[in-house]
């Protein structure tokens, strides 16, 4: 029981300390693939979350902001931010057209976008931009539910748990916290659609709410960060925001019309046959 005490301290410490341990290197969208996921991705997502991570996050960023360590580091200006609505609502073709267009342009500002488009086949690179619209959900959100999903793993579940039930290692029975974590999948905030109260939950930290345990995280977590935060632990509420285009249900027409070309696109049942 000592060992489990100990345990349970060490990854209290980890999540709420003054000084937080530094979190693994590299996109941490990639890592995002234990416990709640905020949707379901299709076959063409995953490859195209692989693409992304391995060729594009270095420019547009985990959450496609346009703020990756290329552009910090001054060695590539900063493309566009994927977080506008034409980006959230359109399909991976509507987005190739608006790629390919600016490819054959030859964007000044961004000459290598011709390289990186030209060492893809054309299929891997849809794929690719298939993905956008996974960074910029949810769109009524002004974060990334999957960028906040690696956030929300490494700094808070260690209390709240992996599927956000207030159940973490850390709150459990050896643990210090007198007052139970937040369960997010029945929190008030998150059913009220409340996201500027919940914002301000994370960043302020939530002493007045269960003790001193929760940390203000504005001075871990930076604006956009924190956003993304907010945008993951609205997904643990089924029906709290509209899903994603790719996951909603469609009609027995719809499936008759999409199912030659191997793709059952905007559907729940969206997979390759």
């Amino acid at each position: 029981m000592r060992k489990v005490a100990i345990i349970a301290t060490f990854l209290m410490l980890s999540a709420c300390g003054d000084t937080p341990e530094t979190p693994p290197t590299g996109s941490p969208a990639i890592r995002a693939t234990s416990g709640h996921m905020p949707f379901v991705l299709t076959a063409e997502q995953a490859e195209g979350w692989v693409i992304y991570e391995t060729m594009c996050w270095t420019c547009h960023g985990a959450a496609g902001r346009g703020d990756g360590p290329a552009v910090q580091a001054g060695t590539t200006g900063a493309p566009p931010s994927f977080h506008t609505p034409d980006y959230a609502r359109s399909s991976a073709e509507a987005i190739e057209r608006r790629f390919r267009g600016g490819v054959a342009g030859g964007d000044p500002g961004h000459p290598h976008m011709t390289y990186v488009a030209s060492l893809l086949q054309p299929e891997h690179f849809i794929h690719a931009l298939s993905f956008i619209p996974v960074l910029v959900y949810p769109p009524e959100i002004p974060g990334s539910a999957v960028a906040g999903k690696t956030i929300y793993d490494f700094r808070c579940a260690g209390c709240h748990g992996l599927e956000g039930t207030g159940e973490g290692a850390g709150a459990g029975a050896e643990s210090f916290i007198t007052i139970r974590p937040a369960d997010f999948t029945s929190d008030s905030l998150i059913a009220n659609k409340d996201w500027d109260a919940l914002y301000r939950r994370v960043s302020e930290g939530a002493g007045s709410i269960h003790s001193a345990s929760m940390p203000q995280w504005s001075g871990v977590l930076s604006e956009s960060e924190i956003w993304d935060v907010v945008s993951f632990l609205a997904t643990f509420q089924e029906g709290v925001l509209r899903p994603p285009y790719w996951m909603e249900p469609c009609s027995r027409r719809h499936l008759d019309q999409t199912i030659g070309t191997g793709f059952r696109i905007g559907c729940r049942q969206l997979q390759r046959r």
